[in-house]
């Protein structure tokens, strides 16, 4: 009783809450199930166990849904049918070719195709961009060795990171550099950038076998890695006069005053 005055639901013996007293027929339904009230927004029927969605049971729900994807489907071919047919009926009918008769052989001189000269291979071209990009890196790691071995007190670390990504530049450049070899008119520059970098790699492998604990090592490996750079400029115009020649423009690369 004092539940009823006060307007609060007591919990039923199935342990779901039953309808407040007063609840509008608009917010409720029956379960089709057992015949129960049940509230809007209520999954499942706590009487029979009958599962709902948006208020509807879930076998009917799964029905009306397989009924939708059905008729989308069949209106979605009759569309498309009509298409087709409307596309065909405006086609122009093909025109009819009478076979002729064949003409008579005469003695004469037989034309042959001159032959194609072959072009430049697209995978050589995209190498030789490629050590471009290479070189711009390697710039890039030149300046930050040199900057470490401008410092007094520069360790070994920071010296061997620098060697570390002058080595990475390096495996990248060489394996462009094979790239190259199926053009012929690249064979000096591809001998020229692989001898190039393969120089880098052995500097960088013999200098990062030293142990950290010796920064004479490394700074001697550094300043010979710093002399291996300066070839960089010649490489890089060499590379450069060929791309010209196939009116390939090679990304920039800002060469430092050592290597220049």
């Amino acid at each position: 009783m004092t539940n009823l005055i006060h307007g609060k639901t007591r919990a039923g013996s199935d342990g779901t809450a039953s309808l407040a007293i007063g609840e509008t027929g608009a917010n409720v339904f029956e379960c089709p199930g057992c015949a129960r009230p049940l509230e809007h927004g209520t999954r499942r029927c706590p009487g029979c166990g009958t599962r709902f969605m948006l208020g509807v049971a879930g076998r009917r729900a799964a029905s009306i849904l397989a009924i939708g994807a059905l008729f989308g489907a069949l209106v979605g071919g009759s569309a498309t049918a009509a298409i087709i047919t409307i596309s065909g009926a405006g086609a122009r009918p093909a025109a009819v070719v009478t076979p002729s008769a064949a003409p008579i052989a005469t003695p004469g001189v037989v034309a042959t195709l001159a032959p194609v000269e072959v072009g430049v291979p697209h995978a050589a071209v995209s190498a030789l961009s490629g050590t471009a990009v290479v070189n711009g890196r390697i710039t890039v790691d030149a300046e930050t060795l040199t900057a470490a071995l401008a410092k007094p007190g520069a360790s070994s670390i920071e010296i061997a990171r620098a060697l570390r990504s002058l080595a990475a530049d390096a495996a990248l450049g060489i394996d462009l550099a094979g790239r190259l070899g199926p053009w012929t008119e690249a064979t000096d520059v591809q001998a020229d950038l692989d001898a190039f970098y393969r120089s880098m790699a052995d500097t960088a492998r013999s200098a990062l076998r030293a142990s950290f604990a010796d920064p004479a090592a490394y700074r001697s490996s550094g300043a010979q890695m710093v002399t291996v750079l300066e070839m960089l400029g010649e490489v890089d115009a060499a590379s450069r006069q060929l791309a010209a020649s196939v009116d390939l423009e090679l990304p920039p690369v800002v060469l430092p005053v050592a290597t220049r």
